[in-house]
């Protein structure tokens, strides 16, 4: 079997199963990538971090800041819908190590609890189905309290248009267009 870093930097094969190594770091170029061509995550969401990834599915985390919050000192709405906005795009990316995102189409958020600042929270975000044209994508924000507790903070359901050309040849790979 090839060292770890030569698996990180060869294409799959047509049909071979990825690892969780390879997608967390496909996940994390595209991370990357999002937060340069759009200054909004930079400026909002600089400290969060991807925490692992599998196909359709990253974890992601957040310490809560001053910037973070609104008036009342509790997670601010916008910053939220900025957070499934983000991590929506990750989650299609780990499904088929696609580049690209897609665009919002629908973005439903349901706030079922606070968080304040110094709370730390964790992101999952969760491709139910990534199609041809359309990819839909669920996104549980939760706190993480003593012992590990998880609190939910925001449910959310996310639809990106994401339409595809055909597999890349030389990976198996649908290429966004």
């Amino acid at each position: 079997m090839a060292p770890l870093d030569a698996q990180l930097l060869a294409p799959p094969a047509a049909g071979a199963a990825v690892s969780d190594a390879i997608r967390t770091q496909h996940v994390q170029a595209v991370l990357d990538a999002l937060k340069r061509r759009s200054p909004i995550y930079t400026t909002i969401l600089p400290t969060m971090t991807l925490h692992s990834a599998e196909q359709g599915k990253v974890v992601c985390r957040l310490v809560l800041d001053a910037m973070h919050v609104n008036s009342r000192g509790s997670l601010h709405g916008a910053v939220s819908a900025t957070i499934v906005d983000m991590t929506t795009g990750m989650a299609i990316a780990s499904w088929d190590l696609r580049d690209t995102t897609g665009a919002s189409v629908d973005m439903h958020l349901s706030y079922l609890g606070t968080a304040m600042v110094g709370d730390e929270l964790e992101i999952t975000a969760t491709s139910e189905k990534v199609g041809g044209s359309l990819a839909f994508v669920t996104i549980r924000i939760e706190k993480i309290g003593l012992g590990g507790v998880r609190t939910p903070v925001t449910l959310a359901q996310h639809t990106k248009f994401v339409r595809s050309s055909p597999n890349n040849p030389s990976t198996g790979v649908n290429t966004p267009i």
